[in-house]
């Protein structure tokens, strides 16, 4: 009797051993239950810091640009303000190389001079101002010069235009005021200034170069620069105006958005004759 009932006795241990050996097996790894760590995802890197200078010399053209050590604070409006003056600066080398290939060889060749030097004018939560004087020489009559401006928001981390300072549809009347008594005045103090006429106008505050003002409040903007270049308001010979407008002549105009970065007076009341209040550092 034992020996016929050893196959069934021995069937049965296996039949419970075969569900227990499979809850030991453990499944093979998948997509999803892998314990492989992914191989790490290389970091992108860090923007390039652009320098604070710029310097091109061929026997075509000369171009020099120099930027405030300030700069260095908004690496976004570095890199922006850098790169967009140093496009401008080769493009105008490469015309210079153009201009010098196709010249008939009566006259020696006078390389072609392009630079711009950038100022830091005044800082108010959140707006960042900076101003530039330029000056360009192409072998005329004499070399033209002008001025530059830049508004940069912090809280946007971007550029914004002059008339985003104001409310829109404002009637902009008093700032236009402002600025055309502000240039009679500086007349009256310039030796040989040509008075305004039906061909030197009072400029419209948008025929300027508006550049923030520092405040004698600190931590706001006292107002308004207003930058003229030549021939606006008088012949090439005057040169160019600089006049200052305080925020109390167009407290009313400003946008909510900036209207807290001002108050106060403007720290300085710039040159009685309106002549400009920096001067550029011109690359030999």
């Amino acid at each position: 009797m034992p020996m016929k009932t050893l196959p069934v006795a021995l069937g049965l241990v296996a039949a419970l051993a075969a569900p227990l050996a499979a809850c030991d097996r453990k499944p093979a790894p998948t997509a999803e239950t892998s314990t492989t760590s992914p191989a790490p995802v290389a970091a992108a890197p860090a923007p390039t810091a652009r320098p604070l200078a710029f310097d091109q010399t061929d026997p075509a053209a000369k171009v020099a640009l120099r930027l405030p050590a300030e700069i260095a604070n908004y690496p976004a409006l570095h890199t922006l303000l850098y790169d967009r003056e140093v496009a401008g600066l080769r493009t105008f080398a490469a015309k210079a190389q153009t201009d010098r290939k196709a010249s008939d060889g009566k006259f020696p060749w006078r390389p072609y001079n392009r630079q711009a030097q950038w100022f830091l004018a005044a800082e108010a939560a959140p707006l960042v101002g900076l101003r530039a004087l330029w000056f360009e020489d192409t072998g005329g009559a004499h070399p033209n010069h002008g001025a530059s401006t830049l508004i940069w928001d912090t809280a946007a981390n971007r550029e914004v235009e002059a008339k985003a300072l104001f409310r829109h549809g404002a009637d902009m009347a008093p700032l236009d005021k402002a600025i055309c008594d502000a240039v009679v005045a500086a007349k009256s103090h310039r030796d040989g200034a040509v008075p305004l006429n039906d061909m030197f106008k009072c400029p419209k505050w948008s025929e300027t170069v508006l550049v923030l003002a520092p405040s004698t409040e600190a931590g706001k903007l006292g107002g308004l620069t207003a930058l003229i270049d030549p021939y606006v308001v008088g012949p090439y010979s005057e040169g160019g105006y600089e006049v200052i407008v305080p925020v109390s002549a167009f407290q009313g105009l400003l946008a909510p958005a900036y209207a807290g970065a001002f108050g106060g007076e403007p720290k300085s009341p710039g040159n009685a004759d309106g002549t400009p209040s920096v001067t550029m550092d011109v690359v030999k």
